[in-house]
């Protein structure tokens, strides 16, 4: 059976949003930001990105931009905030830096609830061995990409909006015999920064206090239906160091790794549930792991594979304590599967122990609206060193 539910991401052609006065990128103030008049509100709009180990480079073309002004019909509405015409590499744009991509845009006073943009050609990928892949464009997202969002402007004052493009989840892999095909199935989030909240702290190695490098940081959150979902992902610095900004205010956070650093996998661990306000909007979490005295790994099918405009992640679910005697069953690990005949997924390097797993369906239609389907959390398997656990998901 498949559980219908509302989307968890804000999925929609990438959020390379808006650009109307397009500046230059990096972390600092654009150079001519237009300020804010007594009639009208300005939105700046930035770029950060979240690391792809799989790429050296993911260079997308951004032509137009727009957003939707709430109460207007459907088809009108659309205000463009620019035509930027412009390529930029996402992996430019990690490790707390930004690429400013509208800066002082005006816009009448009011709730906006959606933007959209146009992507042009040229569209690629560079793979780790230097060679350049073509970056397929499915249909649905060729005729403009929703990105469902929620921002008032108010007259006389300016809003920061951050877009964080999330390219691990945004590139998946289609085999067909020797043949490959990169397609964007791009997952991206919108944010006023004036609403959110951040986590930050180190992962270190216990015992010996070294820092862990490159592991993957999840803030996590469960939705009204009880499902979790991922917020927001980052990886560690050279010092073991992570900052999940950008989280959105009013819910609670769990932090979740399960580090694979220097070759070396470790247990997962969870901190408590973080609620965050406007009056403490910032949280410490330290914490030290233990390497897995055995790992093995996790694979399977996906029936009823995926079509061009659909994509399938799967989520590797562990049980975890989370405080006390608190115990929430959290994503260690997150991936799209590659879209094969059959379709399949694999998750390596896995510490023993006991997991579940489970499958969500993205599919863009030809407006450009995602929809979601989750598949059943499937029954308790144990991964085994050595071995691999085979568990087949249904779509």
């Amino acid at each position: 059976m498949i559980l219908n539910v509302k989307s968890i991401y804000f999925q929609a052609g990438l959020g390379l949003i808006l650009a109307a006065g397009l500046a230059c990128g990096g972390s600092g103030k654009a150079a001519s930001e237009t300020p804010p008049t007594s009639t009208g509100g300005t939105m700046n709009v930035r770029l950060v990105d979240a690391p792809s180990p799989q790429f050296k480079e993911i260079n997308l073309n951004i032509q137009k931009v727009e957003i939707h002004q709430s109460g207007s019909a459907n088809g009108s509405g659309w205000i463009t905030l620019g035509i930027p015409n412009r390529t930029i590499n996402l992996l430019t744009l990690t490790g707390g830096i930004s690429e400013t991509l509208v800066a002082g845009a005006s816009l009448p006073p009011g709730h906006y609830e959606q933007m959209r943009l146009l992507l042009g050609t040229g569209n690629n990928v560079k793979l780790q061995d230097g060679s350049i892949a073509d970056l397929t464009v499915p249909s649905g997202l060729q005729s403009g990409v929703k990105l469902p969002g929620s921002f008032t402007v108010v007259a006389g004052t300016t809003s920061d909006v951050f877009i964080d493009f999330d390219a691990a989840h945004s590139i998946q892999l289609k085999t067909a015999g020797a043949s490959s095909q990169f397609i964007l199935r791009p997952v991206v989030k919108a944010f006023d920064k004036a609403v959110t909240v951040s986590i930050s702290g180190t992962l270190t190695v216990s015992g010996t206090g070294a820092p862990l490098v490159g592991a993957t940081v999840f803030a996590e959150t469960y939705d009204d239906a009880g499902n979790i979902s991922v917020a927001r992902a980052v990886t560690t610095s050279a010092s073991g160091t992570y900052t999940l900004d950008l989280l959105p205010i009013g819910q609670s956070y769990f932090i979740v790794s399960q580090p694979v650093s220097g070759g070396v996998s470790f247990n997962a661990q969870s901190s408590a549930a973080i609620a965050l306000t406007t009056s403490s909007p910032t949280f410490q979490f330290n914490t030290a792991f233990t390497a897995a005295v055995g790992i093995g790994s996790v694979s399977g099918t996906i029936t009823q594979a995926a079509s061009m405009d659909q994509s399938d992640e799967i989520h590797l679910m562990q049980t975890l304590s989370t405080g006390g005697t608190g115990q929430a069953n959290l994503i260690i690990r997150s991936g799209l599967a590659v879209i094969s005949n059959p379709e399949t997924y694999t998750f390596e390097a896995v510490p023993t122990g006991n997991y579940a797993v489970v499958g969500i369906r993205t599919t863009v239609d030809a407006t450009g609206t995602a929809t979601t389907q989750r598949s059943p959390l499937s029954a308790t398997f144990s991964v085994l060193a050595g071995l691999v656990a085979s568990v087949g998901i249904s779509l």
